[in-house]
């Protein structure tokens, strides 16, 4: 798992992330919150998740309830990443967590995205 939690690690992400529809969620997320002049972190997390992550340890850094009545804000499949957008707050703080939709995810995870997910195109 990969926090991005200041506008250096996001510099660090985009740099590194080969993969184009992460990429695009990025910029996207990165471009909003400059619009409402905020930084990468001011609002929240954004969490990356990779194979050996689990709903627990996601739950556990990123603050929020994956398994039990989930309260995201959204969450949409879309270009092979599955994105859940939580506000934990009235000021608007909270996380985005991207999960990639691969068979290497834990399967208790992917079975509750897949569930809850809507599809849209960026």
């Amino acid at each position: 798992m990969d926090v991005i939690d200041s506008p250096e690690a996001m510099a660090n992400a985009l740099a590194t992330y080969p993969d184009p529809g992460l990429l695009r969620r990025l910029v996207f997320y990165q471009s909003n919150l400059q619009e409402a002049e905020c930084e990468i972190g001011e609002l929240g997390l954004v969490i990356i998740v990779g194979p050996v992550d689990t709903a627990d340890a996601i739950e556990q850094v990123a603050g929020v309830d994956l398994t039990g009545d989930p309260a995201w804000e959204s969450c949409i499949i879309d270009d092979g990443w599955c994105e859940l957008v939580f506000v934990i707050s009235d000021d608007g703080s909270g996380a985005v967590v991207l999960i990639p939709d691969h068979d290497d995810i834990d399967p208790a995870l992917l079975a509750i995205i897949r569930t809850h997910a809507s599809a849209t195109s960026a």
